[in-house]
């Protein structure tokens, strides 16, 4: 059994090195939607267009409907969606060979995500009220999985969406994950799931991918794997399928059949795509960028806003930014050199919960969901009793 076990992680190490060798002919950028010009915008929404029309937002909603249940709840997440991310940027290759999909930073916009520009008639549109989207990329659209209807959105708060989950608290669990399973859990039971539920309709149900949102979302969630990854965790997978087998670098993907380990290095085999703005150290005084840039303010202020926490604070929440920016000298000590002489910015708010019926629809403890949505409320209350302030 142990000969087994090394040669299967000798065949997969194999696998990663020959992705590493074939290289890639073709590597585009994904970007910021938000970055995009208008002449990039058309021409990826002529590209858009005619996949729908030629039915492959059908195949794709298909896909990710059958495979709910082994995509979710399990560590075949982040590998699965850049898999499948992947797939869909091929497919609009094939109409313009330098289509990429963008990222939304939605955890720049994670205070008011109905404000978002993103979400305005000049890129994907807004509410539904639980009806047609009747503005923005696809408006006019018929979507055809599991039956011809148009988009639907319905945001959590009617004409309003309860906030998203901070720049400060993704970086803080970004930091704290050292293993693939701690990271994906907390960034599904967070993230993942405030995303979908806010914007509600389609993007609340199992063919989420009906909405070109799902494509930007997700692109934003395996971005944040790569800079992870780029943390010294380059090969890392761990945790189990829905079945409770162990994965690793030669697990076999739901659908595809790929090895686990030809998704995990981008730029190499069949992951020929980067990402605009990504760094390969979380020791930059700038460090909170790599996560999220601010749009009012400088990236500098906003890590030196982190440097003023007590260390008591930046040690349980933040604890590279303490290591890695030198020791602090007693519970209350500050990083003052850091921080700039009048912080300004606002105080930090409680992130929209999982509901029962997301939780339900997707299998997950609900006691292990209770713990990550009460750290989170924790998270804040700690950084407001210590008058932090966000830029964001």
């Amino acid at each position: 059994m142990k000969i087994l076990s090394i040669c299967g992680i000798i065949a997969a190490q194999l696998l990663v090195h020959l992705a590493d060798a074939q290289g890639c002919s073709n590597i585009v950028l994904r970007r910021d939607i938000m970055s995009l010009s208008q002449q990039e915008w058309n021409q990826m929404t002529y590209v858009l267009r005619r996949m729908n029309d030629d039915g492959w937002f059908r195949y794709f909603s298909d896909i990710h409907n059958y495979e709910f249940g082994n995509i979710h709840g399990n560590d075949h997440f982040f590998p699965f969606h850049r898999r499948y991310l992947r797939d869909f940027e091929e497919v609009g290759q094939r109409y313009d060979r330098n289509f990429a999909v963008p990222f939304w930073d939605e955890l720049r916009d994670s205070r008011n995500p109905a404000g978002s520009p993103v979400m305005s008639s000049a890129r994907i549109g807004g509410n539904g009220f639980g009806a047609c989207v009747s503005d923005g990329l696809q408006n006019g659209w018929t979507m055809s999985f599991p039956n011809p209807h148009c988009l639907s959105r319905l945001y959590d708060m009617g004409n309003q969406m309860r906030s998203w989950y901070s720049p400060e608290y993704i970086y803080s669990v970004m930091q704290r994950n050292n293993d693939m399973h701690g990271f994906r859990e907390n960034i599904e039971f967070s993230l993942h799931g405030s995303v979908h539920l806010g914007i509600g309709g389609d993007m609340s149900t199992p063919y989420s991918s009906n909405d070109f949102a799902f494509f930007l979302h997700h692109a934003n969630l395996d971005r944040l794997w790569d800079q992870w990854q780029s943390w010294g965790h380059g090969d890392t997978i761990d945790g189990r399928d829905r079945f409770g087998n162990p994965l690793g670098l030669g697990s076999a993907l739901p659908h595809y059949g790929d090895p686990i380990g030809s998704t995990m290095r981008l730029g190499t085999g069949r992951m020929c795509f980067r990402y605009v703005g990504g760094s390969s150290s979380r020791r930059e005084q700038s460090a909170l960028k790599l996560v999220s840039e601010p749009a009012a303010s400088s990236a500098d202020s906003a890590d030196a806003n982190l440097a003023r926490l007590p260390a008591n604070l930046l040690q349980k929440w933040f604890p590279h930014v303490n290591h890695e920016n030198g020791p602090l000298n007693g519970s209350n000590s500050t990083r003052s050199s850091l921080a700039p002489s009048t912080p300004s910015g606002k105080k930090m708010v409680y992130p929209a919960p999982l509901t029962d019926a997301w939780v339900s629809m997707h299998r997950f403890d609900r006691a292990k969901v209770d713990k990550a949505m009460q750290e989170a409320r924790d998270f804040v209350d700690d950084l407001n009793s210590a008058n932090y302030l966000s830029p964001y």
